[in-house]
């Protein structure tokens, strides 16, 4: 029995839009730029202005270990498959025009999985002149089994998170 002329088409077209939707696919994928390795943990980075280091990351489970004050704001746990850290930032004005600090430019990515920005900060907004130090204090939730946490800062190629934050949840 002789096929219609239209399922020999369809039998030609659906394979080639898969072959061309496969062959954008692996262009997009060969073409776009390396992903900048982070800093080692403890390492120092240039960001604009000066120098950026993670001193620590530390655990803030249900309100507690958290600085004065913070604790009344997160009276409850993070949501389910979250755990927040605390990442202790030290940035360092070294140019002559200082070293902004502002929270928002500050964003933890995990490899594949997302973007995730501080639930707290302290201190606000900043400059730093020339030779002078930030202490800050970020404040994120992020989930419990992302990988190769990086802390993304401006100007720089980002500071490893490690992997000591983890915990396993039961």
């Amino acid at each position: 029995m002789p096929q219609p002329a239209a399922y020999k088409r369809t039998k030609i077209v659906v394979p080639a839009i898969l072959l061309i939707l496969l062959a954008g696919l692996m262009a997009a994928v060969l073409t776009a730029p390396p992903r900048k390795p982070p800093v080692p943990l403890g390492a120092s980075a240039t960001v604009n202005g000066g120098l950026a280091r993670v001193n620590g990351i530390l655990p803030f489970d249900n309100g507690v270990g958290g600085p004065d004050g913070v604790a009344s704001r997160f009276p409850n746990p993070p949501g389910p498959g979250l755990h927040r850290v605390r990442i202790l930032l030290e940035l360092t004005a070294l140019d002559k025009g200082g070293l902004s600090y502002h929270p928002d430019d500050y964003s933890v990515s995990g490899l594949g999985t997302g973007r995730w920005t501080p639930v707290w900060f302290s201190p606000a907004p900043s400059l730093a002149a020339q030779g002078e130090r930030i202490n800050a204090e970020l404040m994120f939730e992020l989930p419990d089994r992302a990988v190769e946490l990086t802390l993304e800062v401006t100007g720089g190629p980002g500071l490893s998170l490690g992997v000591g934050h983890h915990r396993t949840r039961g």
